[in-house]
């Protein structure tokens, strides 16, 4: 985790990777658009798995590059969905989004009414 990555940034950044994945699910896509896209989610669950925040911002933000606007047909290549093998990956990046827990930073607030004078009792 970078050191400027508080616990709600990271919460914020796995519930936008959630939302982005969910919805590239829905899309229909050239088949070479979906294999780019494997790779992308491969790398965010890696990212996800070792709790390297800032790789998984870097996979998210690709992910949110690919949508209906920035998707130029030019070629004719025929749309599709995404094959059951993107759902699998995707699901397995869903569930270790899920499965982060946030990263808890120390506060110098006491933790309890024994430790706010001071004394311990």
């Amino acid at each position: 985790m970078s050191p400027d990555m508080h616990a709600p940034d990271a919460a914020d950044l796995r519930a936008s990777t959630l939302r982005v994945v969910t919805y590239i699910l829905k899309l229909k896509l050239p088949r070479a658009r979906w294999q780019r896209i494997a790779e992308i989610i491969d790398a965010a669950t890696a990212a996800a798995a070792a709790y390297d925040l800032e790789g998984l911002g870097n996979a998210a933000d690709e992910l949110m590059l690919v949508s209906p606007v920035r998707i130029i047909k030019g070629d004719g290549v025929p749309a599709e969905p995404a094959s059951q093998k993107i759902f699998e990956r995707a699901n397995v990046l869903i569930d270790t989004l899920q499965s982060m827990r946030p990263t808890m930073r120390p506060t110098m607030r006491p933790t309890s009414a024994e430790d706010a004078d001071g004394k311990q009792r």
